[in-house]
């Protein structure tokens, strides 16, 4: 490998790694309210307070294929609130409980969508809707942890 090369990979390496460690650092929720089109179908990492959590049926994906699992929940913090589904695990019949409970302060990484967008999953007779108002920004979840633990 040539010099020149190995002092491009690592300026690159060097500059790259603060600003990927910046795209996972927390966004407040007020912010991705007051612009949701900015953050559409974008990764996101926010925090708050877990708050109405609710469990769902198992759905069937157009596939055929039955989710067990899933469930939606509130994510608050001091800046606004955004709601949150947590897709089931599909073709394993199985009882999972909820990661969040009502109450707990948890991180969350998801995508997510503006108004306006589907955010629907499942088949004609089942499916996971975050929240009844899709005129609201929401959230899919792929990561959950809760905080203090």
């Amino acid at each position: 490998m040539k010099v020149g090369s190995s002092i491009s990979i690592a300026l690159l390496i060097t500059f790259a790694s603060p600003v990927l460690a910046l795209s996972d650092e927390p966004v407040v929720i007020g912010e991705i309210v007051a612009d949701p089109d900015l953050y559409h179908l974008k990764q996101v990492t926010f925090q708050g307070t877990v708050r109405q959590v609710k469990a769902l049926d198992p759905y069937v994906q157009t596939s055929g294929t039955t989710c067990y699992g899933a469930y939606t929940f509130t994510l608050e913090d001091d800046t606004g609130s955004i709601g949150v589904a947590v897709l089931g695990v599909c073709g394993k019949p199985m009882i999972k409980t909820p990661d969040v409970f009502d109450g707990d302060r948890a991180i969350v990484q998801a995508q997510i969508f503006a108004p306006g967008h589907s955010a629907n999953y499942g088949g004609s007779k089942g499916r996971v809707t975050v929240g009844e108002d899709q005129e609201k920004v929401h959230a899919v979840a792929t990561a959950i942890s809760r905080l203090g633990e």
